[in-house]
């Protein structure tokens, strides 16, 4: 095994320059060359294309997110008047329910109003009834009062009395039971 290093080391220091530190001048070129080549090679046909993929990916990537930002403010926008249509709605629903309220009170009251005058008119119409009846009663009690006056003064006198003494003595008895 030092037979393997000291030959390493013995071929080592013959060589000179680049050779020296393991470099092959020729087998570098060559490497350079080969290099340069496929470097060429992937500058003209793919890292324009990389570059132009990774800079339109980029761009979707900006895009999307002025996009995003565009609609997260149009959202809040949104919300905005959302909420200020939802606030208006119910203000407006409360102001029908107070309208309805009031209209409904307003109509019950009209009804209560037109249920007093009818019953009002109802009890008017009885009290002129009961009058009416009141009178006729007292007219037809006044009539069979006379009547009854005529027969007894009929019997007591034996008589038939005419028209005109009938009337006086009518007239007499009511007089009388008047005062």
């Amino acid at each position: 095994m030092l037979d393997i290093f000291t030959r390493f080391g013995a071929e080592e220091a013959e060589a000179e320059g680049i050779a020296a530190l393991g470099l092959d001048g020729q087998a570098f070129l060559i490497q350079l060359i080969s290099f340069l080549l496929v470097f060429y090679v992937l500058k003209r046909f793919v890292f324009a294309k990389v570059v132009k993929l990774l800079e339109d990916r980029r761009e979707t990537i900006e895009e999307g997110m002025r996009l995003t930002t565009e609609m997260v403010a149009e959202r809040d926008k949104l919300e905005k008047e959302v909420a200020a249509s939802h606030t208006a709605a119910r203000k407006e629903a409360n102001e029908i329910l107070a309208r309805t309220h009031e209209q409904a009170s307003v109509m019950i009251k009209d009804a209560e109003e037109t249920a007093q005058a009818k019953a009002d008119k109802i009890v008017a119409d009885a009290k002129a009834r009961i009058h009416e009846e009141t009178v006729k009663a007292r007219r037809k009690l006044e009539q069979e009062m006379v009547d009854l006056v005529i027969d007894a003064t009929e019997k007591v006198s034996g008589e038939k009395l005419d028209a005109k003494k009938d009337a006086a003595l009518i007239g007499r008895a009511l007089k009388g039971q008047a005062s």
